[in-house]
């Protein structure tokens, strides 16, 4: 519920200041034990279902956060 939160909260406040795309970090879990990671899956979630989340991906590199990090290009 906190990440959700901090998403919504977040992406307002880049619409508010004119951004058009956006990096999300959210890490690849490894350091979860005795659980799934769960934050690439609330991130995921997020952005298939708030209005103003289009296009998303992953980085192409590692350098650049590759699968522990989701672009996406937020809709006015």
């Amino acid at each position: 519920d906190e990440a959700e939160q901090r998403l919504n909260s977040f992406v307002g406040d880049c619409l508010r200041r004119g951004l058009k795309k956006i990096l999300i970090i959210h890490g690849k879990g490894i350091h979860t034990t005795g659980t799934d990671p769960v934050l690439g899956k609330v991130v995921r979630s997020f952005i298939e279902h708030d209005k103003r989340c289009g296009m998303s991906g992953h980085p192409k590199t590692k350098q650049e956060g590759g699968s522990g990090a989701t672009w996406v290009i937020l809709k006015n």
